[in-house]
């Protein structure tokens, strides 16, 4: 009898131990199953953006007290701090609003889209004016964005922005009706984004970039602007090289319709340039004067047009003497004609002019601007009062008009 109770005993445990081992392998599993594929999505403690009930002390969680999905703060509050050196604040977020004047703009001390710290702390010019970060308006245009066309967004997937009013009646947000990021049916800027942080989509082969290919959610395009496409560099481009970059997706657009503000049918509703155009239409459609068809003489700088390699524009970020195109210029990036599948394997380092595939080089508005702001007039990546033709310049201007200096 005892030897037959210490067997069952033995039995016993060994079911028990292989009911456990069965449970830790159910939880490895799920564990990558849900970061395996979706590296750039939100990791770590749940604590670390959410709070149950927004109370700790007595005293509430976030300065701006509850916020909606049980965030610890808005989109500001989480985006806003010092670099701790790779582009990120203490809560492993992007900085788009630094804590202090970042002294300048570019690798290592912005983040791709710029800083808010300058249209925030000097003037109207340096940034777009959110009102989750500057608070105030644009103290000479307004609310309404210069160039706004109300018709660029009708139809949309993702909502028409300002819901086509002719002049705005609110702010411009982080996201939202009246915002960059998410969907616009939603006027709310949480409810906007809601669900994307978590279901942002890894290129399932590269390691160090977030492919938006497809675009049909808001997680799965561009820096969750709806129905964009591109390559995220995986650092926000915060230590970006000519080889490990954002890759911004256009198009050589030369339809006729563009050179009339009245007929554009923004056609292209996934380039880079198009969701810049989603408020600033006019400055993407009227390029040339009315009825000169695509061609000179240009009353508006082209976007979405490829670089041609010839005259003025020989050989993109060259001036090396031997008529080659040079390396990708992190300073003045262009976009590409088709949307890399991951980091390094399908991009090239350099340019090819008359291209319109990864390796060639399309005119776009992030070519000049910077997304949120830049310690430049006009958010520019560049001081435009220092181009001076024939000054042997090789920056600003000159990386694409490279016989003009």
């Amino acid at each position: 009898m005892l030897i037959m109770k210490i067997v069952r005993q033995n039995r016993m445990k060994e079911e028990s131990n292989m009911g456990k081992s069965f449970l830790i392998l159910i939880f490895v599993f799920l564990v990558l199953a849900l970061t395996v594929g979706s590296a750039n999505a939100v990791t770590g403690q749940c604590s670390g953006c959410h709070t149950m009930h927004d109370s700790q002390d007595g005293a509430n969680i976030g300065a701006a007290g509850a916020q909606g999905q049980l965030l610890n703060s808005g989109c500001a509050g989480c985006h806003t701090g010092t670099h701790d050196g790779d582009g990120k604040n203490s809560f492993g977020s992007p900085v788009v609003l630094d804590g202090a004047d970042p002294t300048g703009q570019g690798v290592g001390v912005t983040n791709a889209g710029g800083d808010f710290w300058w249209v925030e702390n000097t003037d109207d010019a340096k940034g777009h004016n959110v009102t989750d970060i500057s608070g105030n308006a644009d103290g000479t245009i307004g609310d309404t964005p210069p160039g706004w066309d109300p018709d660029a967004t009708s139809g949309h997937a993702f909502g028409q922005v300002a819901g086509g009013e002719a002049n705005w009646t609110s702010q411009l947000t982080c996201a939202g009706t009246y915002g960059c990021h998410g969907v616009r049916t939603q006027a709310n800027g949480l409810l906007a984004i809601s669900t994307s942080h978590h279901n942002n989509a890894d290129t399932g082969g590269g390691v160090s970039a977030t492919s938006a290919s497809t675009a049909d959610t808001i997680a799965n395009s561009f820096r969750f602007l709806g129905g964009i496409k591109g390559l995220e560099n995986v650092g926000w481009n915060w230590a970006e090289t000519t080889s490990a970059h954002n890759e911004y997706y256009g198009k050589n657009d030369v339809d006729a319709e563009r050179d009339d503000d009245t007929t554009d049918t923004y056609a292209n509703s996934d380039t880079m340039s198009y969701f810049c155009a989603q408020c600033h239409g006019f400055f993407h459609s009227r390029v040339v004067a009315s009825g000169a068809g695509i061609s000179s003489p240009w009353v508006r700088h082209p976007t979405d047009i490829v670089l041609p390699n010839s005259g003025e524009f020989d050989d993109y970020n060259s001036d090396n003497g031997d008529d080659t195109e040079g390396a990708y210029s992190l300073s003045v990036p262009v976009a590409r004609g088709a949307v890399a599948t991951n980091a390094q394997g399908s991009r090239s380092t350099v340019i090819a002019g008359d291209s319109t595939t990864v390796d060639g080089a399309i005119v776009m508005c992030l070519t000049c601007h910077r997304a949120h702001g830049s310690p430049e007039d006009d958010m520019l990546r560049f001081t435009y009062t220092d181009m001076i033709i024939g000054s042997s310049d090789t920056t600003g201007c000159f990386v694409c008009h490279t016989d003009k200096n």
